[in-house]
């Protein structure tokens, strides 16, 4: 009968591994043979060739395992079309992140997290429309602490907020009924101006680079409000009637009437792949109405 081979060990994972990388015990003689007049350098210690080796580990309870979460977007705005990406659990050494203060004061934890979970080559976090990266974050938070949301939300009979818990698998993606040109953009016909204008949808790094703007020029000029809304349909828009100047583009939008503008955003909203957060909620009294679902800043940390 044919010997079955035996699994390693993780402990016989490292020694191979210690004994590979030049990481010899004392015992091995060849640690300080020489050949020549020099000394064979041991190669050097490579992380992501470690990580593979113990890959290979099959305790499932040591391993990280992951998920394959569909985008809204479709791919259909990126230039490498990847429409479905692999996402990592979290784990508890994530939640050491969550509450690092200084990452939640500066705004990037988010970011940091997602470059951790996302395990598919080639995605950008910072290239992600808004919309994935929605839906990213909500399946981090429903696969970590389940769907139940507690939220307060108002009854529009009598404006007096109330509290509730919401089933965050309910939540669903916008059906996209228009699709993008070749080249990823949108057009518009404006009703005062009566214009044609061509837009884009905005990644949500560019929108971080935009709100950040706005507060630099608010704080620098120490306006009373930020322009963050404005510059940023400026970033949406590639051409007015063909005409792609930007000193054209700033200030026709520096003096488009509001309605113009309304148009424009709202056209931008229609098209922008994202998680539908209209829900509909119901009241003490078993009153049923639809309101628009707000995350705070407990959504990683929910109290039940």
């Amino acid at each position: 009968m044919e010997n079955i081979p035996q699994k390693e060990s993780i402990t016989e994972q490292l020694k191979k591994y210690k004994e590979n990388t030049g990481n010899l015990n004392e015992n091995n003689s060849n640690v300080n043979k020489v050949v020549g007049n020099s000394i064979p350098k041991a190669p050097v210690y490579n992380p992501q060739d470690f990580e593979k080796n113990m890959s290979k580990e099959t305790d499932p309870d040591l391993m990280t395992s992951y998920e394959s979460i569909k985008l809204p977007s479709k791919g259909l705005y990126y230039s490498h079309g990847i429409s479905e990406i692999s996402v990592e659990y979290m784990t508890s050494k994530d939640e050491d992140l969550l509450t690092t203060p200084s990452l939640i004061e500066n705004g990037t934890v988010l970011d940091i997290l997602l470059k951790r979970k996302i395990k598919t080559p080639g995605i950008i976090v910072e290239e992600l429309l808004a919309g994935d990266r929605n839906a990213i974050i909500l399946f981090l938070r429903i696969s970590s602490y389940g769907s139940n949301y507690s939220v307060q939300v108002i009854d529009p009979r009598t404006n007096i907020p109330f509290k509730t818990t919401v089933d965050l698998h309910k939540l669903k993606y916008k059906e996209l009924t228009e699709k993008p040109d070749e080249n990823g953009h949108y057009i518009v016909e404006l009703p005062m101006r009566k214009k044609i204008v061509t837009f884009r949808l905005l990644s949500s790094g560019e929108d971080t680079h935009i709100f950040k703007k706005a507060e630099a020029i608010k704080e620098a000029y120490s306006y009373e409000y930020s322009e963050y809304n404005t510059l940023k349909l400026k970033s949406h828009i590639v051409a007015i009637n063909e005409k792609t100047d930007r000193s054209y583009i700033d200030k026709f939008v520096d003096a488009m009437p509001a309605l113009d503008a309304f148009t424009i955003r709202k056209k931008i909203m229609e098209v922008s792949p994202d998680v539908h957060m209209d829900y509909e909620f119901t009241a003490k009294d078993g009153y049923k109405f639809t309101a628009t679902l707000s995350v705070g800043i407990d959504f990683f940390f929910p109290n039940t």
